[in-house]
């Protein structure tokens, strides 16, 4: 996985449970300013500290949806990025209620 890639799903995985850089660091044992180079695509997480994510948020490097993945790699900001995988999401669960009524 890329820097960046990695950068955009450790944002979201933190943003989905309200975490700060702070609340991380504190978690994994690391200065603010690593989370910041990790979130920020700077720098990737050894093994070791990738296993510490992994028990935090325990899919957030899967590759996931491809739409998701597209979406969080695309130059749309954070909030944008949020706003578009809410609507995929919510079309996704429509259209399964679509196919269950027939």
């Amino acid at each position: 996985m890329d820097k960046e890639t990695h950068g955009a799903r450790l944002r979201t995985a933190m943003a989905a449970r309200g975490m700060t850089r702070k609340d991380l660091a504190s978690m994994v044992n690391r200065g603010e300013r690593t989370i910041t180079n990790w979130t920020t695509a700077e720098t990737l997480p050894d093994d070791t500290d990738r296993a510490k994510l992994r028990r935090i948020f325990p899919s957030y490097d899967d590759p996931g949806d491809p739409v998701e993945v597209a979406i969080l790699g695309s130059e749309l900001t954070d909030d944008r990025q949020f706003l578009l995988i809410g609507t995929y999401k919510r079309m996704l669960r429509e259209q399964a209620g679509e196919r269950d009524a027939v």
